[in-house]
């Protein structure tokens, strides 16, 4: 039997909420498109980016492999670009019923009488589920002037109108298309729960058709984002989360993502390819924030923007609505100011700047910034650069920020960086303290997993394998990798509030590393996703200490709250039970009751349709108890005469 034992020495600084975070980046993977209730892809007819090199590095396979073989995946990973229907010609007009962006498609019959169009294969409906389609649509006639409605005025042949059929499934409907650009709407309801095409088509061949832009939306979405999400996001409790970036940051045009978002051009994801549809925007993520609760963090565009433009987010973000950007805010429908604060100061900059370079940019930006709102909190990146850096990286920007970031969570690193911290921190009078933007937890596992050929220890190389063996994914959505990120949450809860905030990478639908995956029918928890769900009913701001477990694979810390209540947590790597007996307490007190997640197998994951991470209680005998099998444990303790949050069933 092991023994517990608490060190002594507690941290003095609760640990808080924000340790708790997460991180969405838009263009990347399907994350914000698998949140968002948007069912077609490339809604503007855009020409999208291939995927680059970089993305096929990072997943470890290449275009032929990914696929439903693959296995992170789901119906959520799929991208049905836009097919041929017919003989269409297709090109593309500039500055012509460009409502959506510079460009738009233009399409001519070249077989007049016959079928033309396009179609999208892969959407799924839900039988007796509402949805609404809409079609932005003109014919190429001619316009007297473009009319106040900024729309045109169609005379003469313009007011001819051609049939444009729509077809999703079983469902079918028309619409009278002319030369004045409209909007057309539809509302249906699915009659079968099925994978189905939609087909815009037509026959008719002496004028082009420039459509637009195309929209399909189950009515049941709140405010745009899918109900599902929300319904798992509010279970998790997220109390911050990081966006739009990651790398996408550094591209960001934060104007083009708010107003209308039939107006918002689409854009390429340019570092990593692919198509960020751009209808999640800054507004509707902070729509987002405020319904589920959690604190936005925006990571700012250093690299291909300047301070002024960072300037106007912060003034579109929290000034008065009569002021500045606050007055864009105020047209395009939020009266009051976000209020929002986390500024992290772009992503990975060291791909442009040195140490010293980037410092003083964050000076330029910070200053510049802060005449628009003087309490926002700035991140500066740091993991860029060597370790040793830091004195001098301080030395010019300390005073202008408020966080630097490193992206290592070994305790000993992040130990000797809070050093750095706190010698800074007491000869400048300033609070600066560390956080983690961006974290993945390791891949190691002390025992092999029940494949053979998955490394035990493994790291990400940047090799495409095409092998599922060796890819990270296959690491980053099992049991195994969820007990480790477990214990480096609980890692970060015992440095205290030094260590003031984590983003874990990624929110949804990141080829595994995730906590929610959305697939086109459903949402669900990943094994991490679990994790992060367990602490967001356990946890609440605490001081803590480490505990001597006498067994290396067996992790433990005591906590206590602000109310005194204390708790202990354990993580048990091995695939075999442990008794232990626990730490002495103080009189009056006892361990009453544990709550524990496990699962029986290493290397399984969350499914849609498998669910392989139990929950149960235990309750200690005595001072004794038996940790399960690769678990997470919460136990409770209380003071004699108090009732625990669990009863004990009655044998």
């Amino acid at each position: 039997m092991k023994s517990i034992k608490v060190s002594e020495r507690w941290t003095t600084e609760p640990a808080p909420r924000e340790i708790f975070g997460q991180f969405v980046e838009s263009g990347f993977g399907r994350q914000v498109s698998g949140m968002w209730s948007e069912m077609l892809y490339n809604r503007s007819f855009r020409r999208i980016q291939p995927y680059r090199r970089t993305t096929w590095e990072w997943l470890g396979l290449d275009e032929d492999h990914y696929n439903d073989a693959a296995p992170f995946w789901h119906s959520g990973y799929e991208e049905y670009d836009w097919e041929d229907a017919g003989a269409p010609e297709k090109d593309y007009t500039i500055g012509t019923h460009t409502f959506k962006g510079i460009e738009t498609l233009r399409i001519r019959n070249g077989r007049p009488g016959e079928i033309c169009g396009l179609r999208q294969r892969g959407l799924h409906l839900e039988k007796g589920r509402h949805y609404t389609f809409e079609l932005t649509a003109a014919l190429q006639l001619s316009l007297e002037r473009a009319g106040l409605n900024g729309f045109g005025e169609g005379v003469g042949e313009g007011r001819d109108k051609r049939e444009v059929r729509i077809r999703i499934g079983r469902q079918e409907t028309a619409f009278l298309v002319g030369a004045v650009t409209e909007t057309f709407r539809w509302k249906f309801e699915a009659a079968k729960t099925e994978t189905v095409s939609a087909e815009l088509t037509f026959t008719f061949g002496d004028v082009a058709l420039i459509p637009v832009s195309v929209s399909l939306m189950p009515d049941d979405n709140i405010h745009g984002w899918r109900r599902d999400v929300v319904e798992q996001l509010r279970d998790i409790r997220p109390p911050v989360v990081r966006f739009p970036g990651g790398c996408f940051a550094s591209f960001y045009d934060w104007q083009n993502t708010v107003g209308p978002r039939e107006s918002r051009w689409a854009a390429n994801s340019f570092y990593w390819g692919g198509l960020e549809e751009n209808d999640a925007g800054l507004d509707e993520f902070l729509c987002l924030a405020d319904m589920v609760g959690f604190k936005p963090q925006i990571c700012i565009n250093m690299m291909t923007s300047d301070p002024f433009r960072e300037r106007q987010l912060v003034e579109y973000l929290n000034a008065p609505p009569d002021i500045g950007m606050g007055r864009l805010r105020r047209l395009n429908g939020h009266e009051e100011p976000y209020g929002v604060t986390l500024f992290e100061m772009d992503n990975e900059t060291g791909r442009k700047w040195t140490a010293v370079q980037y410092a003083r940019e964050c000076v330029s930006f910070a200053r510049e910034m802060r005449l628009a709102d003087p309490g926002i909190r700035l991140m500066m990146c740091c993991y860029s650069y060597a370790e040793e850096l830091l004195p001098e990286m301080l030395k010019i920007a300390g005073r202008d920020i408020n966080y630097v970031i490193y992206r290592e969570g070994e305790p000993a690193f992040v130990r000797r960086i809070l050093g750095v911290l706190r010698d800074y921190n007491a000869a400048n009078g300033t609070q600066i303290r560390l956080v983690n933007t961006e974290w993945l937890a390791p891949c190691r596992s002390c025992e092999p997993f029940e494949a053979e050929g998955v490394p035990t220890d493994f790291s990400w190389n940047g090799t495409v394998t095409n092998d599922w063996r060796t890819i990270l994914s296959t690491q980053q959505m099992s049991w195994n990798y969820a007990l480790n990120g477990a214990q480096r949450l609980l890692e970060y809860i015992s440095f205290g509030g030094e260590f003031a905030l984590a983003n874990f990478n990624n929110l949804c639908n990141t080829w595994g590393q995730n906590v929610i995956e959305a697939t086109k029918d459903t949402c669900y928890k990943s094994c991490m996703g679990r994790v992060f769900a367990f602490f967001a009913r356990e946890f609440t701001p605490c001081t803590a200490a480490l505990a001597q477990t006498g067994e290396e694979q067996l992790f433990a810390l005591m906590t206590r709250s602000r109310e005194g209540r204390e708790k202990l947590y354990m993580v048990n790597h091995t695939s075999e039970s442990m008794k232990v007996r626990l730490p002495e307490m103080a009189d009056g007190t006892a361990f009453t009751a544990a709550r524990v997640l496990y699962a029986e197998a290493r290397l399984y994951g969350e499914r849609e349709d498998r669910h392989v991470v139990k929950e149960r209680e235990i309750w200690p005998d005595e001072q004794t108890m038996t940790v399960p099998a690769l678990s997470l444990v919460c136990v409770e303790t209380s003071r004699v005469g108090e009732r625990s949050s669990l009863s004990r069933p009655v044998k």
